[in-house]
């Protein structure tokens, strides 16, 4: 397996990522706060698109139109979680009015511009995350000033704002660079490796932006108790000694009679 193979096979590893932060979040659901709920409901999402992508790839041989869908999900569940975090103010005013421009985009992106299983939507994909990185730079400057003599790592939505950043500044430069790769006259080898090249880095602060989701929902406690969490029947506390029998009655129910005979 040359170098090329294996980055490919790295890449369709870390493209399970989603599933790790969405397990996390599934144990404590009933303890997850209101304003981190679409979170929770945006990774439930980024795990079924990961199966959703194997499918498509073995049946359709195309996968471009979750990328469509990813972005549009990204964009507005971080959109109203940032919603519900900021106070109320202009910054939170133009949140839905972003929205109903970045709709607009990602309709002519998907119909017109890229093609909804064409071309990857580097144009709503990059205005999408242009309100997100300036939402997650509000939300910490929001974070240092409300709360100057609390760490910021000690606040669980802060991990948000740092995987928001994280990904989204670099997949802007990854979803257009893909998309002119496509778009350019390159033999299909040199796309592929291109293609490649590109979306490893891409792909791997995806998978850290997901890590950081997850230590995020850990802060948070378990919906069901450990000692709960087994069957009834595998419970320590339901265990009981197996008592002696004398005859196939029970040896101490026959001491107490004889006690009590004596008397």
């Amino acid at each position: 397996m040359d170098s090329w193979a294996r980055l490919h096979l790295v890449n369709r590893v870390l493209e399970a990522a989603p599933l790790l932060p969405f397990a996390v979040a599934f144990l404590r659901r009933r303890n997850i706060p209101y304003k981190l709920k679409p979170v929770y409901y945006y990774i439930g999402a980024e795990a079924f698109f990961f199966f959703l992508d194997r499918i498509s790839r073995l049946t359709i041989r195309n996968n471009i139109y979750i990328y469509h869908l990813g972005t549009l999900l990204f964009v507005f569940f971080l959109a109203q979680t940032y919603r519900r975090l900021l106070p109320p103010g202009r910054v939170r005013a133009a949140i839905p009015i972003s929205l109903v421009f970045f709709s607009v985009v990602a309709f002519l992106d998907a119909t017109f511009l890229s093609g909804f299983f064409t071309l990857l939507n580097a144009n709503s994909h990059s205005f999408g995350c242009t309100i997100l990185i300036v939402l997650a730079l509000v939300h910490i400057s929001h974070l240092i000033n409300s709360s100057p003599y609390t760490a910021l790592e000690k606040q669980p939505d802060f991990f948000l704002s740092v995987a928001v950043l994280m990904y989204s500044s670099c997949s802007i430069i990854s979803f257009i660079a893909v998309k002119t790769i496509y778009s350019s006259d390159y033999d299909r080898l040199t796309t592929l490796y291109l293609d490649r090249l590109f979306t490893t880095p891409d792909v791997l602060l995806f998978a850290i932006a997901m890590a950081l989701l997850a230590w995020m929902f850990t802060f948070y406690p378990l919906s069901t108790p450990p000692r709960r969490a087994l069957p009834k029947w595998l419970h320590y506390s339901s265990w009981r000694p197996r008592p002696f029998r004398l005859l196939y009655q029970p040896l101490m129910e026959q001491l107490q009679k004889e006690e009590l005979q004596k008397h």
